[in-house]
């Protein structure tokens, strides 16, 4: 359960879901969940927009206590300065992912999903469909007999058969 109040454990959260919606994500058994997992999927890249940003804000407003580990404060200051440029441009980019995704969502949402082709279960609403003159009889392909017209007239030798 995220906590709201501790960054290190709801990012590790975070990480975890995203875990196993990549996992989940493998198999679409349901077409149409897609479009809400699109939804969800922008709305977290809005968040992770948004945390990016306020790292940003934090490591520039921090960046005067910031020292490297043999004491330097000035290389310090300069990598916090370095580190919330690249957390900014981190965040653009996150925010232009997120409208990519809202734009795939929105075509997402105009599709009708159809059943997937099912070739047995075709051949056996065909085969049910035939009426009895349709069905196929002993006399059919390779047995010297020739059948051709609507009702599927068979002929052998010129007379009729079946």
């Amino acid at each position: 359960m995220p906590t709201y109040e501790n960054p290190q454990q709801d990012s590790d959260e975070l990480e975890e879901a995203a875990r196993a919606l990549a996992y989940a994500t493998r198999v679409i058994d349901v077409p149409d969940s897609t479009y809400h997992v699109l939804g969800s999927v922008h709305l977290t890249l809005s968040r992770i927009q948004q945390s990016l940003s306020q790292l940003a804000t934090w490591h520039q407003q921090h960046s005067g206590f910031a020292a490297t580990d043999d004491g330097d404060r000035e290389a310090g200051n300069d990598s916090a300065q370095r580190a919330a440029g690249w957390l900014l441009m981190a965040a653009a980019g996150a925010g232009q992912i997120a409208d990519l995704v809202m734009a795939a969502q929105a075509e997402n949402g105009t599709i009708a999903w159809q059943q997937a082709a099912d070739p047995i279960g075709m051949i056996a609403q065909r085969e049910a469909a035939l009426t009895p003159e349709q069905a196929p009889s002993e006399e059919g392909p390779g047995s010297g007999a020739a059948c051709r017209g609507e009702r599927g007239t068979c002929v052998r030798g010129g007379a009729p058969i079946g």
